[in-house]
């Protein structure tokens, strides 16, 4: 029975530490390439003035 448990909590622990990447790139970012991402359509980027909550117009 603990022979059980501790495989399922070392399975835990590889999958926990493929999702984050630890043995590459994370499976959520395969394929993304976050550089290109940052540089369509830049250009049509507008910023206005900030906008003020209640508690900053005080």
């Amino acid at each position: 029975m603990r022979l059980l448990l501790l495989l399922i909590v070392a399975v835990n622990v590889g999958l926990f530490a493929y999702g984050q990447g630890f043995f590459g790139v994370p499976p959520s970012q395969e394929g993304r390439s976050p550089a290109r991402l940052s540089q369509l359509n830049a250009e049509r980027i507008v910023l206005g003035e900030p906008v003020l909550s209640a508690h900053d117009r005080r």
